[in-house]
């Protein structure tokens, strides 16, 4: 596939076949997704994969957090939300956490936060390409003290997202995006 053909088609599906996604093919597309841009070369991620008794209590944070944001009063209905949390977790065939160290140093902080964000924009083509779909999520469950404990956050470090990977159940439409001719800017 052309690459432009591969930005373009690429999406975000949150909906997954019941099919295993190996730790070797995301460790293969990690490998190629590193090669971005790093100012001082820092390389400043690491991955925590999430598997097993871990993807459980994961689940069951983010049945906390669904709950805790949550404005019904009626037993039933929570126990739905509570439901549908844990399982929007469970669900999802590979499911990783990438962690960028905080640099002491500004310009690098943001410059290596960029660059950490167009790895996993790399890795998102990648995976497209394999026939993957990628989710970028980010929110309470990812950066709340529960899921930090469990992923083993140190002090200098942040979570800059939380990728769900799998073989995508259906296939999504591309949003409409502005053309960048109106978003330019010429100053001479």
């Amino acid at each position: 596939m052309e690459l432009r053909q591969l930005i373009k088609e690429r999406r975000s599906i949150a909906s997954y076949q019941d099919k295993d996604v190996s730790n070797e093919l995301i460790e293969d597309l990690l490998n190629t997704a590193i090669w971005v841009p790093n100012h001082k070369l820092t390389e400043p991620w690491r991955f925590v994969f999430i598997q097993g008794e871990a993807k459980k209590r994961l689940a069951e944070i983010n049945r906390q957090v669904a709950l805790s944001k949550s404005n019904s009063n009626s037993d039933e209905e929570l126990e739905i939300v509570g439901n549908n949390a844990y399982q929007k977790i469970i669900s999802v065939p590979f499911l990783f956490f990438v962690i960028n160290n905080i640099h002491p140093q500004e310009k690098l902080r943001e410059e290596d936060y960029a660059s950490t964000s167009c790895l996993i924009q790399n890795f998102s083509l990648l995976a497209w390409e394999q026939g993957l779909s990628t989710f970028w999520k980010s929110g309470k469950l990812a950066y709340c003290e529960e899921t930090a404990e469990l992923i083993g956050l140190k002090g200098n470090e942040r979570v800059v997202g939380q990728i769900h990977v799998g073989y995508p159940a259906k296939s999504q439409s591309p949003v409409p995006r502005v053309p960048a001719q109106e978003r330019i800017t010429v100053i001479n």
